[in-house]
C-alpha cells in the first residue's frame, strides 16, 4: 500500500513537472518530450512486468469443469494480451516523443541549433 501510494506521489510530481513547462525555448521542448519519454518507459515496464504477473497467476489458477491446464494457460494469454498491447502503446509514446524533437530539430533548426562560441584567443603565448 505504501509503495502504490510512492508511486502515485512520484506520477503526481512527474505530471506537475510536464504541466509546468512553458514552450519557450528549444530546452524547454527538449525537457517536455524527455521527460515524456522517461514517463513512458517506466508505464511501459510497469505493464509488461504486469502482465508477467497477471498471466502467472491465471494459469495456477484450478481448471473448471471439463477444461485442460492448457486450456487454462491459453486463457490467461488472451487475458494478459491487452496488457501486452497497453505496453507497446507505451513504447510507442516514448518513440514518438523522441521523434518530436527530431522533426523539430530538421523543421526549425534555425531556432534549436546551438551556437558555435568563438574561441578566446590566447594572448599569453
Amino acid at each position: 500500500m505504501a509503495e502504490a501510494n510512492t508511486e502515485r506521489s512520484e506520477l503526481k510530481r512527474i505530471m506537475a513537472d510536464l504541466e509546468s513547462i512553458e514552450f519557450e525555448t528549444g530546452s524547454d521542448i527538449r525537457r517536455y518530450v524527455e521527460t515524456t519519454r522517461k514517463l513512458s518507459r517506466a508505464l511501459s515496464m510497469e505493464l509488461e512486468f504486469s502482465a508477467q504477473e497477471l498471466e502467472a497467476a491465471l494459469r495456477e489458477l484450478p481448471p473448471g469443469d471439463g477444461e485442460s491446464r492448457l486450456a487454462m494457460r491459453r486463457k490467461a494469454k488472451s487475458v494478459t494480451r491487452h496488457l501486452r498491447r497497453c505496453a507497446e502503446a507505451q513504447r510507442t509514446v516514448g518513440v514518438e516523443a523522441v521523434r518530436t524533437w527530431a522533426s523539430l530539430h530538421k523543421h526549425f533548426e534555425y531556432l534549436v541549433k546551438r551556437k558555435k562560441r568563438k574561441k578566446a584567443l590566447d594572448l599569453s603565448a
